[in-house]
């Protein structure tokens, strides 16, 4: 029990003083009654040494269940954008690369075969505007297109992390919708996570576009075509 308290502590003690762009990283998190469960939550401290109102990320990250063969995951809400009071917010997929540095920072904890679950209503559950959410759940509704869950605003930030295999809708851990990216346990995983997913990348950027979504497919045939030349150097 120890064992799992410690190893889910040392997670996300590698967030303590870590550094997003200009901002250094604040973590907190408090045990659930489930052994190897914690909530957390990761704030941000700015340059003038203004902690944001609002946490980036909140959550609950678990050590698994390793008798199970069940690795460790996150599922976290993500607030793209973060208030530091007196009128001052930042949106970190405007700013540089922050949203996507923060999702390799939560790829390079979560273990081999581990998860990375996110909230696409974060923005609804916490009354705040996101486009990175809104667009998420308007791709995900469509039928025709079918647009795949990695392709997403969202979607992204777990390639980002790492994930290969990603999931739209498949997971409900808090009771709100989520994407699910899943780490390969192995390199035979990976080769044929990473394969599936050219397959339908490659299959959604050679159908015909939508005109009826044209903004909507041009963020997410972007994602695809930024998808397909990372995986391009591993395939």
């Amino acid at each position: 029990v120890m064992g799992q308290e410690k190893a889910v502590c040392s997670v996300l003690e590698a967030f303590r003083s870590s550094r997003l762009g200009p901002y250094e990283i604040r973590v907190s998190y408090r045990p659930k009654a489930r052994v190897g469960h914690f909530d957390f939550d990761l704030l941000l401290t700015d340059e003038a040494g203004e902690t944001s109102r609002n946490p980036v990320v909140s959550g609950i990250c678990s050590k698994g269940n390793p008798h199970q063969s069940i690795s460790g995951w996150f599922d976290i809400h993500f607030v793209d954008c973060v208030d530091f009071g007196q009128g001052e917010t930042v949106c970190l997929s405007r700013e540089g690369s922050l949203a996507e540095a923060l999702f390799v920072m939560l790829g390079r904890v979560t273990p081999p075969g581990g998860m990375i679950m996110v909230s696409y209503v974060s923005d609804m559950v916490w009354g705040l505007e996101s486009d990175l959410h809104a667009l998420t759940r308007q791709c995900l509704r469509l039928r025709e297109p079918e647009i795949p869950p990695s392709c997403t605003p969202l979607g992204w930030l777990l390639f980002a992390s790492g994930c290969r295999n990603i999931k739209g809708g498949a997971y409900d851990v808090q009771g709100s919708s989520r994407l699910a990216g899943e780490m390969a346990p192995n390199p035979v995983y990976e080769s044929t996570f990473t394969r599936r997913l050219a397959e339908r990348v490659s299959a959604y950027l050679a159908s015909e576009p939508c005109g009826e979504f044209a903004d909507l497919e041009r963020i997410c045939r972007a994602n695809g075509a930024r998808i397909l030349r990372e995986i391009g150097q591993s395939i």
